[in-house]
């Protein structure tokens, strides 16, 4: 995952923050869409802009700069200047730039000074966030951008461990597993995905929303097929007692034919194990026979 779309997804999911950041927490992001926009024209896209609902309100352009370009503020204020000119808004704007550190900034450039002069551009470092805010969640993510690699896997297990007190919903709470992983793969590419959803024990984003989406729209399309196994007339048939011993054997019909489903669409074993219930065995006997 490349840091500027980790960002995106961040402050799409988070947009308090962004406000955070910027030293506005009385902003929760109310008010605000959140989109990435591309300038066709010269063929360049934000990292992300928040865009005000009232007229009044102010529009940013934001961009997460993690090496040093000598043509990043050339660029990027070419880019405000065409979405202003394309887009005829009257909502005043300020450009965010997000860096590691000052390492990362190429300094005040001569052509753009009065930008950076009149605060029309703020530069937000972060290793100057102060820690106390660091440790709070969602910006406790960042620290893994701008630790060593040699703190990255403690800071990561200290979020994990904490993150049960510090989120409590459920869905929120596989986001962010995801947004992690998908950091932590990035930040040290010498470890698989597999090793570090080992290594922190990620049995519960097994459960995560994609895998109960993906088994919710196997179940709508094949229940119907089952169902037609068991004509209305033999239903009203069935006697409580039968009906009792029947529906294990329905709903093991059922995983099957999800099983076969998702085979059809190359889901992993693994994945279709886990949301049939089925072994992996069963499955592979499974895929045999529709050879």
């Amino acid at each position: 995952m490349k840091t500027d779309s980790f960002f995106y997804r961040f402050f799409l999911e988070f947009p308090e923050a962004f406000f955070a950041l910027i030293g506005q927490r009385k902003w929760k992001g109310q008010g605000y869409k959140f989109t990435s926009v591309e300038v066709k024209d010269i063929d360049f896209r934000f990292d992300g802009v928040f865009v005000p609902s009232a007229k009044d309100a102010l529009l940013y352009f934001v961009e997460a700069q993690f090496t040093k370009k000598r043509i990043f503020y050339p660029n990027f204020f070419a880019k405000i200047m065409n979405y202003l000119q394309k887009h005829k808004t009257t909502n005043d704007w300020r450009a965010i730039v997000f860096f590691p550190n000052h390492a990362a900034d190429t300094g005040v450039h001569q052509h753009y000074r009065e930008f950076f002069e009149s605060g029309r551009l703020l530069r937000v470092y972060l290793t100057d966030l102060p820690e106390a805010e660091l440790e709070k969640f969602p910006l406790n993510l960042l620290k893994i951008i701008i630790d060593s690699k040699q703190q990255v896997l403690v800071t990561a297990k200290k979020i994990i461990r904490q993150l049960p007190e510090q989120v409590h919903d459920k869905d929120q709470q596989e986001l962010i597993h995801e947004l992690l992983t998908n950091l932590l793969v990035s930040t040290l590419p010498l470890m698989s995905r597999k090793e570090i959803d080992k290594m922190f024990d990620l049995a519960a984003v097994k459960k995560s929303r994609f895998y109960r989406e993906v088994a919710e729209e196997m179940r709508q399309e094949l229940t119907p097929k089952l169902r037609q196994e068991l004509t209305p007339k033999l239903r009203q048939e069935l006697t409580p007692k039968l009906r009792q011993e029947l529906t294990p054997k329905i709903a093991q019909e059922q995983a099957r034919a999800i099983a076969r489903t998702m085979l059809k669409k190359d889901f992993s074993l693994e994945l279709i194990a886990e949301i049939t219930g089925l072994s992996q065995r069963e499955i592979l006997t499974l895929r045999r026979k529709a050879k």
